[in-house]
């Protein structure tokens, strides 16, 4: 894991406390500025060791060992049919994967794919952009254990999202697919994303949109509750994106869902 980060991806990362640069150290690496250390005992660098996921039953999912392995099997397309009203399959795996690849093929330089966990889209990113541009990031100890397994030879850290360890403007583009939803104040994750981001850079997204349909919206919002997630206005999340210095290249509103490109202005 350390050579990766040293030979691949070293300048890109950061102190995500202080946005200092990192060195090696006997059991990671620390920052040569607040002189904090980020094991990697587990194989991997951990970059937000005091960090727990948020309460709820769909973080709980995200990190139960036991679920983790059903989640792409079984757990997202009844999780798609509710949330996104996606009962007519108006978006399919195959669509999101066109999607990612067609709006992700001018990025120039590192691709994050933000909260990867099994690594569904970051096996599409790997495939379409070469491995040795793609880093996964992910909160959950049992989804990194999935990706590793299942992408050895992808450079993969623990981290959040509200504090990313890179540096600024260090990444060409970065991905979020079905998490915006499931992560802790949406808006600082924009934010942060844009930091990282370089001018020029990319943010692609699937999330879900708020049903406008009185009654829909009741079972949007039972859903949200029991799962401690959230849907958006596109209104806001276009207002968060322009706040965190991003422009709107391309938007789609397949049923109940939100696909979207943002470029990294100057």
């Amino acid at each position: 894991m350390l050579d990766l980060l040293d030979t691949r991806f070293h300048d890109a990362f950061a102190c995500p406390t202080c946005h200092g640069p990192l060195a090696a150290a006997v059991d990671g690496l620390r920052c040569a500025v607040c002189e904090r250390d980020y094991t990697a005992a587990a194989g991997y660098v951990d970059f937000a060791p005091e960090i727990r996921m948020k309460q709820g039953l769909g973080p709980f999912y995200m990190q139960d060992p036991l679920h983790v392995t059903r989640y792409e099997p079984a757990t997202r397309d009844a999780f798609l049919d509710i949330m996104g009203e996606n009962w007519g399959r108006d978006l399919t795996p195959e669509l999101e994967d066109d999607y990612l690849r067609a709006n992700l093929e001018p990025a120039d330089g590192l691709v994050l794919d933000l909260a990867c966990g099994s690594g569904r889209w970051t096996r599409t990113l790997m495939r379409h952009l070469g491995g040795s541009r793609v880093v996964g990031l992910d909160l959950s100890i049992a989804m990194i254990d999935l990706v590793r397994a299942g992408l050895p030879d992808l450079c993969v850290v623990r981290g959040t999202a509200l504090n990313l360890p890179f540096a600024d403007g260090s990444l060409g583009a970065v991905n979020c697919s079905n998490a915006l939803q499931l992560l802790p104040d949406p808006r600082s994750v924009l934010r942060e994303a844009g930091r990282c981001t370089k001018p020029g850079g990319l943010f692609t997204a699937f999330t879900f949109r708020r049903a406008d349909r009185p009654a829909y919206r009741y079972f949007q919002r039972r859903h949200e509750q029991t799962f401690n997630v959230r849907a958006f206005s596109t209104t806001e999340l276009l207002t968060w994106l322009t706040a965190a210095g991003f422009e709107l290249v391309d938007l789609r509103t397949p049923a109940g869902m939100l696909l979207l490109t943002a470029r990294r202005t100057a």
